[in-house]
């Protein structure tokens, strides 16, 4: 037997708070250590993808879209689509997808998202959401690398604008958050 320790069980959502109607709480189980880290079993293995490796130079994407590359499906299911890319500069051609909400997140270096709602700059470690519907292309600022995940249901945004409120969203005090958990119906930055 090893040594003791706590393991946080979630059916749906976040590892410290409710999410959705309350159906989807927290449990927290006593656990051996030795079993959970030895014991080879409990779900699918995990695998990893190195973004760097795949994107060596010259591996660019979505610029020449007759020759060259393509954004490279990394994970998917019938409600969303996982992709990265490297469009180190103006994309050929505008790109408007009518299925589902495109979360674009910039891994490496950083992009301009032209959109018929106004240009959007993202740099190294920022997202933005482009929504159904909306006329949008890519313009790299040299070589990067961009991760994009379509999802069918609309995506909302569910943290604060202001980094100091975003902050207190994630504090926690003797195990519990300060603040309420996240809500679909309500307004993050209230």
């Amino acid at each position: 037997m090893g040594k003791k320790v706590k393991e946080l069980v979630t059916y749906w959502g976040p590892a410290v708070s409710e999410w959705g109607d309350g159906t989807e709480k927290r449990y927290e189980i006593e656990r051996d250590e030795d079993l959970l880290m030895n014991s080879g079993e409990g779900g699918r293995k995990m695998e990893k993808i190195s973004l760097n490796e795949i994107f060596e130079e010259g591996v660019v994407t979505g610029v020449d879209m007759v020759n060259g590359y393509m954004p490279l499906v990394l994970y998917a299911n019938d409600d969303m689509i996982i992709e990265v890319a490297n469009c180190d500069s103006e994309q050929s051609a505008w790109h408007r997808n009518l299925g589902g909400d495109e979360w674009a997140f910039q891994y490496k270096g950083s992009r301009t998202l032209e959109c018929e709602t106004g240009p959007v700059t993202i740099n190294e470690g920022e997202m933005t959401v482009i929504p159904r519907g909306v006329s949008h292309k890519n313009i790299g600022h040299g070589p990067n690398i961009e991760i994009t995940i379509y999802t069918k249901k609309p995506l909302k945004r569910m943290a604060p604008m202001d980094a100091e409120k975003a902050r207190m969203k994630m504090k926690v005090k003797d195990g519990k958050p300060v603040m309420p958990p996240p809500r679909l119906d309500a307004d993050p930055d209230e």
